[in-house]
């Protein structure tokens, strides 16, 4: 499985996304106010970082299982990747959705 490929950084979900251009910049102290990272491999958002175990795709969303950890706890959980050009729908662990747009350099 592969989210992003040599070519394709931007046709793909990988990357930077965030709720706000202002939470592009950095780490804050809430999940809602951090950046989720995509990368080929891994998912990492606020305090969870995830390998991705398993994985498929519906046209362009991305049905993800994280093996995550967060503060020394380790679980399997479902993450639902829509991608929408510069927006990302972001389903986490069967929690609420979140749209996010993509951070640029």
């Amino acid at each position: 499985m592969v989210l992003v490929g040599s070519t394709a950084a931007a046709q793909s979900p990988g990357g930077r996304w965030a709720r706000a251009p202002y939470a592009c910049d950095g780490e804050l102290f809430t999940r809602a106010d951090t950046p989720l990272l995509v990368e080929p491999m891994s998912v990492r958002w606020f305090n969870t970082d995830c390998t991705v175990v398993s994985s498929y795709r519906v046209k362009d969303i991305w049905y993800l299982q994280g093996r995550c950890t967060a503060e020394g706890k380790t679980a399997t959980i479902p993450i639902m990747l829509d991608w929408r050009g510069d927006r990302l729908v972001v389903g986490w662990n069967r929690e609420p959705v979140t749209e996010m747009q993509r951070c640029h350099p």
